[in-house]
């Protein structure tokens, strides 16, 4: 393509520049007289992509991505105004850049963990499938998150949730992959990084232009998704009729699903995995898979595309999912799970996830949820190390109980347990029970767990052993990891400095981190003899507010759908 001439660069810029401010910065009239135009502080592109993690990465998005002419504008002295549409319009490039990066890294991928060797051990096959997998949800969250930045009036907190999501698939893969070498790896690693710089830098930008948006905006979002299930998972004794047809494809005349599950042949299907396998793909009804009392041994994927499924046991006490994967009998952390939800709009009620791996087998995750908008009533998760995984986006759980003992809550998501009972179990003699480990690596992540309203308590078996076990509210597993504890009894098993350190972080972490507290009680909930980090917090309520349902995981907009109850402010 020929250059442009200096006189035609110049006349491009200007229409440009005119054209994306001028609504933005016209005068307006209120009763007759011109109000005061208040300008924004003027920045070139460069400037914009200045305030990213990867300012180079940035300006070589826009460069390719933005128009022809922009291209030359970074070079220029030419600015444009320093609003939220015009930080978006660089957070698009960046986005389109991200997508690009990332897309180029599948057949690299592919060939590199795909790869047949004789020394490839069954753990190291199963992170590269783990990478794969989430290669695939990270390429669907980003075009998800282009086709959403690129939509005028929608808002920005599922681009903000898909960003850090996808930030979090890459950490995740990662972790399997530690300790692999070899020319090949490596050039893969580097690829990894260089790609996901894309990712950080759109996510900063999004956050930086307000990315929490209005809940109007974000309704019109979740609607697309949720769709008409305003009486999701009422007691309707309708249903019943339903049940016994037969068939996977029954419905109840509300648009959804219901799929019956009975170990004793009288349901649809024996499993929980074939009712999953029969529900329908990509459907914004919901599925109802009813799960009759019993235990079921066995474990259960619910893939991306399998949407909008919810399990409805008949008690926690007697509908149980059970299995006992482990690290160490060769899984990865991801794929221990005994069920593991990657569909979007996945609920649960009335329903245990169990993993009875002792706690001598190391991490064993009883349910994994990276799924958005994802949500659990009156549920058990019980387990060991690590038992349950939210993993990513945005997750509620109300009136669950949570057994286990290292890590009982982990990950990057933006979860809220409300009204939850946290059980500290008998852990390996010597280790330390610790209730959350949050991961959250990158600052512009939305993520973190807030427990509210809950009760921290020993269990029985702790109880009875009689030895005096530590037990922490939580350690940072990521370098910005969150984690509030909020208007919640603390029994007196909680140490009396609160949190404790990651071993082995780099130092700092105690600095950069962000743990509160806010109006517990109980005989742990003193804090005068909290760490003295500058990470920890003894939050008032304005602080506190922002970790509640309404404000941290926009709950209003998306949980009324349900049917479960919450509380959506302190």
């Amino acid at each position: 393509m020929a250059a442009l001439s200096p006189a035609l660069l110049i006349s491009t810029l200007v229409v440009l520049v005119a054209t994306a401010t001028t609504a933005q910065c016209r005068p307006q009239k209120h009763h007759g007289q011109a109000s005061k135009t208040a300008f924004a502080p003027l920045a070139t592109v460069h400037a914009i992509c200045s305030t990213t993690p990867h300012p180079a990465s940035c300006l070589a998005s826009a460069a390719v991505h933005l128009d022809a002419a922009t291209a030359h504008l970074l070079a220029s002295s030419i600015t444009v105004p320093l609003l939220p549409a015009n930080i978006l319009s660089v957070a698009l490039a960046s986005l389109r850049g991200a997508l690009s990066a990332v897309s180029s890294l599948s057949p690299v991928l592919s060939s590199t963990l795909s790869a047949p060797s004789s020394s490839t051990t069954p753990l190291r096959r199963g992170a590269a499938q783990d990478c794969l997998e989430l290669h695939d949800a990270t390429l669907s969250s980003l075009s998800r998150s282009a086709s959403l930045l690129a939509s005028p009036g929608e808002g920005l907190p599922s681009v903000r949730a898909h960003l850090s999501a996808a930030l979090t698939n890459k950490a995740t893969c990662l972790e399997g992959l530690a300790g692999a070498s070899g020319p090949r790896m490596d050039g893969l690693l580097a690829s990894l990084d260089d790609a996901y710089e894309h990712v950080s830098n759109s996510l900063s930008l999004v956050a930086r232009s307000g990315g929490g948006g209005s809940a109007a905006s974000f309704q019109a979002t979740v609607a697309k998704i949720i769709h008409h299930n305003r009486r999701l998972l009422q007691d309707d004794d309708s249903r019943n009729d339903n049940e016994d047809r037969g068939n996977s494809d029954s419905n109840n005349g509300s648009g959804e699903t219901v799929i019956t599950v009975a170990k004793d042949g009288t349901g649809n299907f024996r499993t929980v995995g074939e009712a999953v396998a029969a529900a329908p793909n990509n459907s914004e009804a919901r599925t109802v898979i009813q799960v009759k009392a019993g235990t079921y041994v066995e474990n259960v994927e619910v893939p991306p595309y399998k949407t909008n499924i919810a399990l409805v046991g008949e008690g926690r006490d007697v509908t149980v999912i059970t299995g006992s994967r482990s690290a160490v009998d060769g899984w990865t952390t991801f794929r221990t799970a005994t069920v593991g939800v990657s569909g979007e709009g996945f609920l649960a009620r009335d329903i245990a996830f169990r993993n009875t791996a002792g706690a001598a087998r190391g991490q064993a995750v009883a349910l994994r949820v990276n799924a958005d908008m994802a949500a659990a009533y009156r549920c058990a998760v019980d387990g060991h190390q690590d038992a349950l995984y939210a993993h990513s986006f945005r997750q509620f759980y109300r009136e669950c109980a949570l057994s286990g003992t290292v890590d009982l809550a982990f990950g990057n998501a933006a979860a809220v347990l409300q009204a939850c009972a946290l059980v500290a179990g008998a852990p390996v003699p010597g280790q330390s029970n610790v209730l959350t480990a949050q991961s959250r690596s990158d600052p512009n992540q939305d993520t973190g767990f807030a427990v509210h309203n809950c009760t921290v308590e020993a269990s029985p078996e702790l109880l009875a052993s009689g030895v005096r076990t530590r037990t922490f509210l939580g350690r940072p597993w990521g370098a910005y990891a969150r984690a509030v504890v909020i208007e919640s009894y603390l029994g007196p098993l909680v140490d009396r400095d609160g949190w404790t350190g990651w071993p082995g972080a780099e130092p700092g972490r105690a600095d950069t981190v962000y743990f509160g507290e806010y109006g517990n009680e109980g005989p742990g909930a003193g804090t005068d003899a909290r760490v003295g980090w500058a990470g920890f917090h003894e939050m008032d309520y304005d602080e506190a507010a922002q970790f509640a349902v309404d404000k941290f995981i926009y709950g209003d907009d998306w949980l009324a759908a349900t049917s479960f109850p919450y509380d959506q402010g302190i």
